[in-house]
């Protein structure tokens, strides 16, 4: 089983384009995008997706019971075939049922069968969401390369030694700089690209950010756990 987190930092927006997009071109047919932003998910409004089921219902169940299915009772369809858990809009209700499952989808993660990947919109990279990160093999960070977001990602190696970063569009260092100045990893550096909310939008299914998403997935999907990680 593979669990990765996609997370932003503050102003680099991007994590729940970029999470539709590795979770669409995953090349094995067991994944799920799961919504796990406590400011609110995107999903329902896009896709018109029922309130239920979804991020309340699953927080609710597992309080009691966490069998390695229950995160597949919890989905529903996108057009096209991908299984997701839909975060409800509003942040009072995401935030509290991220509470619980911050809790409780550790031991879920673990138990999850050999082949299964869930990709996790995390959001904003903080409280709830945050603690949830430290229990996923990966969490892929959103970044620019400029100085003002990149003073964010202080001190992110030593919490969060499985944190890997996506640098988006150009900015004022390059990727090695960035490296030796964080010590967090690149696992790419994708162009910015205007059709991203298009496609996050179920209005476009080829983009750059689409064809970056599958060199990314499919280079994820190809490699173990980082060791130490959860």
């Amino acid at each position: 089983m593979t669990v990765i987190g996609v997370a932003s930092m503050k102003n680099s927006p991007g994590a729940t384009t970029l999470a539709l997009a590795l979770a669409a071109t995953w090349p094995e047919p067991d994944v799920i995008l799961a919504e796990l932003d406590a400011s609110g998910g995107e999903l329902s409004g896009y896709f018109r997706l029922e309130p239920a089921p979804g991020t309340v219902s699953l927080a609710a169940e597992t309080r009691s019971r966490r069998d390695e299915d229950v995160l597949w009772r919890h989905t529903q369809v996108l057009p096209g075939g991908l299984r997701v858990i839909p975060g409800p809009a509003r942040p009072d209700q995401a935030h509290t049922a991220l509470m619980t499952l911050s809790a409780t989808l550790p031991e879920v993660f673990g138990k999850l069968p050999a082949g299964t990947a869930v990709l996790a919109d995390l959001g904003r990279l903080s409280g709830p969401a945050a603690e949830l990160a430290v229990s996923m093999d990966r969490v892929l960070v959103l970044a620019r390369p400029r100085l003002a977001d990149l003073a964010h990602l202080e001190g992110l190696a030593e919490v969060m030694p499985h944190a890997e970063l996506v640098l988006v569009g150009r900015g004022d260092y390059p990727p090695r700089e960035v490296t030796d100045a964080i010590g967090v990893r690149i696992r790419a550096h994708v162009a910015h690209d205007p059709a991203a909310q298009a496609f996050l939008e179920g209005r476009r299914q080829r983009t750059r950010l689409v064809r970056a998403a599958r060199r990314i997935s499919g280079a994820l999907a190809a490699v173990a756990p980082l060791e130490g990680a959860a």
